[in-house]
Parts: C-alpha cells; sequence; structure tokens
C-alpha cells in the first residue's frame, strides 16, 4: 500500500516540478523575446538617429573629420570625402596619410595629446586635379565623460571664395589707383606747364604747343569722367536696379548703334556687316544697346585697318543668340576665363594704348547676367574673336 502512495506522491512532484519548469521556460522565453523587442527597436532607432545624423553632416557645407588615438577615421562626411578624397576615401588611411601638412597634423596631436581646442588654422590644398582651395581648420578633443580623450574632431571651413574675393578686392584697388593715376599724371603736368608758360608769358595761350597741350588735358579729363561713369554704371547693375524687359526689335537697335560708330570704322577702313536672322529680343533696351555699343568698339580697337567685324542674330531654342565676330588679333585660351573680370586686360601696354576703362567686357557679363543669360568667348591668337551673348527669351509673347 504505502508503495502505491510513495508513487503517487513522486509522480506528483515529478508533474509539479515540470510544469514549475514549463512555466518558468515559458517565463524566461517571454523575457528573452522582449529583450529581443527591445534590441531590434534600440536598434531600428540607432540606425534611425546615424541615419539623421549622416544626413545632417552630409549637409553642412563644412568638411568633417573624427579620428581616433592612432589617427585612424571614425567618421568623415560626404564633403571631407569629395574635398580631401575626390569622393573615394578609404577609410583605413590615418590622418598623416591624408595630409602632409605639419599645421593640420600638430592640431590633431594637441587635441589628442592635451586635449586643447585649436582654430583659424590656415592651409591651402591642392587636390590631384590641381584644383587650389583654402580652408580654414578648427579641433577639438573628443572625449567620454570629459575624462578619457578618445579622439579629435577636425572642422575644416572653406574660404576659396572668400579668399578670391579679398584677391579681386585687391586687384581692383591697384588697378583703379593705377587707372585714376596715369590721366591725373597727364593733367596736372600739362597743367603745370601751362602755368608756368603763362606766368612768364601772358601771351603763351596763344602757341600752337598750349593748344596741344589743352588738348591731351581735355581727353585725360574725358578718360576720368568715362572711367568713372563706368565705375559708377556698374555699382548699379550690380546693385538692386530693374531691368524693365520689353520686346525689341534687332533690326532697330542695330541700325542705331552702328549708325552712331559709323565714323569710328571709317577712320580704321573696317566693314560692319549684320544680320537680325531673329527680328525681336526681350531685354532691357538701354542695357541691349550698352552691350552692343560695348562688343562692338571692343571689336573694332583690336581688328586691323581694313578688317571685317560681322554682327549676327539667331534663335536658338528659348534662347536669343548675338555674336560679335572680328578678323583681330584674337585671344589666347589661357585668358577666357578671367576676360570678363573688372580691368583685366590681355596685354596692358596694348589697351592702354586703345583706351578704354578696362571695365566694358564686366559690364557686359553683369547686364547678361541680369537678363538671367551669359556671355562668352571663342577666340584663338592671331584667328579673332567671337563673343556670344545668349538672353533667354520665349518663342510666345506674353
Amino acid at each position: 500500500m504505502w508503495f502505491i502512495v510513495f508513487g503517487a506522491i513522486l509522480t506528483f512532484t515529478v508533474l509539479y516540478f515540470q510544469r514549475r519548469q514549463n512555466l518558468e521556460r515559458k517565463k524566461l522565453n517571454r523575457e528573452i523575446e522582449d529583450l529581443k523587442k527591445k534590441w531590434e527597436v534600440a536598434t531600428q532607432n540607432l540606425r534611425i538617429e546615424e541615419g539623421e545624423l549622416e544626413t545632417v553632416m552630409s549637409a553642412i557645407s563644412d568638411a568633417i573629420l573624427a579620428i581616433d588615438k592612432e589617427g585612424r577615421p571614425i567618421f568623415f562626411n560626404s564633403k571631407f570625402e569629395l574635398v580631401f578624397g575626390q569622393g573615394r576615401l578609404p577609410r583605413f588611411l590615418r590622418v598623416q596619410e591624408i595630409f602632409g601638412d605639419p599645421k593640420i597634423l600638430e592640431a590633431f596631436e594637441l587635441a589628442l595629446r592635451e586635449g586643447k581646442s585649436s582654430s583659424n588654422h590656415s592651409f591651402k590644398f591642392k587636390s590631384e586635379l590641381g584644383d587650389e582651395r583654402y580652408f580654414n581648420l578648427s579641433v577639438s578633443p573628443l572625449s567620454r565623460s570629459g575624462l578619457v580623450i578618445y579622439g579629435a574632431l577636425g572642422n575644416f571651413h572653406d574660404v576659396t571664395e572668400l579668399k578670391t574675393a579679398e584677391q579681386m578686392r585687391i586687384d581692383f584697388v591697384a588697378n583703379v589707383s593705377h587707372e585714376l593715376r596715369t590721366p591725373l599724371t597727364s593733367i596736372k603736368g600739362y597743367t603745370e606747364t601751362l602755368l608756368d608758360d603763362f606766368q612768364k608769358d601772358p601771351l603763351s595761350l596763344k602757341e600752337p604747343s598750349t593748344q596741344e597741350f589743352l588738348g591731351k588735358i581735355s581727353r585725360n579729363a574725358d578718360r576720368l569722367m568715362n572711367l568713372v561713369g563706368d565705375l559708377l554704371d556698374l555699382s548699379s547693375i550690380e546693385s538692386n536696379e530693374v531691368f524693365y524687359k520689353e520686346w525689341v526689335s534687332t533690326e532697330i537697335i542695330m541700325t542705331r548703334v552702328c549708325r552712331s560708330m559709323e565714323e569710328k570704322f571709317k577712320t580704321k577702313k573696317q566693314i560692319l556687316t549684320w544680320n537680325c536672322n531673329q527680328k525681336e529680343v526681350l531685354a532691357d533696351p538701354n542695357r541691349l544697346e550698352q552691350v552692343l555699343v560695348n562688343l562692338i568698339d571692343n571689336a573694332h580697337k583690336y581688328t586691323p585697318e581694313g578688317g571685317h567685324i560681322s554682327v549676327s542674330w539667331e534663335r536658338e531654342d528659348q534662347e536669343v543668340v548675338l555674336k560679335i565676330k572680328d578678323t583681330g588679333v584674337g585671344i589666347s585660351v589661357e585668358h577666357h576665363s578671367r576676360l570678363f573680370e573688372r580691368f583685366y586686360r590681355v596685354d596692358k601696354a596694348r589697351s592702354r594704348e586703345q583706351g578704354g576703362t578696362g571695365l566694358g567686357l564686366s559690364i557686359v557679363k553683369h547686364i547678361l547676367q541680369k537678363h538671367e543669360g551669359s556671355v562668352s568667348v571663342e577666340s584663338a591668337l592671331q584667328k579673332g574673336s567671337t563673343f556670344i551673348c545668349r538672353f533667354p527669351t520665349p518663342l510666345i509673347k506674353s
């Protein structure tokens, strides 16, 4: 009898522990499943945060590089990879292999070794393609809890445009000073000579040399007036001046411009021809006339006697294209990119002999930009030049 009781107790005990074990196993499985779900949610959130961070870092205009204590990249944004790796920067490269400039390496070393931030490290970087860019570098240490330094973060701010603008400002001031000094020196010299002669002999004003001096003073005064006028004109165009566009007859405006310049072409026995396959253009009439006068006068100056200058108006899709072609001395290719800068001269000595303010082509460029168009040049030495202006113009009048 007791065997039966003992067997029942044993069976009950086994079943009890099996049930308890199953309950604990289910509970453990639920906890594992909960942990798995939490881990998946945390991983997903982390991926989202990483994606958001990468998007933000990629949108930053500055190049960003974070390195560990060994100098290996922890992170760099797409801007950094594009600028310093031409879009293919291996992640195993150390900072010493990316940069050879000791200023950059010293800035990172200072942050890693002493935990000190530094900024305003200026340097020039030349890519494999030969492009030169200027940067200001700021470096800060990366630390855990503000104690253990595990890396450094570098912010590379591109200041190339500022450098270019500063150089343009310096060149502009230098060129303006030179352009003003030349006629002023002539005016001052001839005026002093006239005054000296007049003090010695009041009747000297009737001398032929006096008339010659007065003529030179007048011409240099006109040159100064033209220079100041072009400077003011350029300033006005670059500011918020509103251009009032209307449909302009290309034939009418060409007739007016050519008549005003007729004597100049007769003097050098040059031939000016034009055709207007496109009858109208949408533009500010006053500024359009200024473009024509500047470009045709430029062609006249640099085309020898007996040369030919042709002007054409054509339609290309949604643009009206103006071309001024000459048989002049031509322009070497290396000058094309800078030709429309203020006061830029291909041959300074020859340009000053020809007169002009050195601002004509720059004015043309800014007028075309205000029309949302463009101006370019096709030329080679001794093969003449063709200036091409593009005016956005719809096919149908609004």
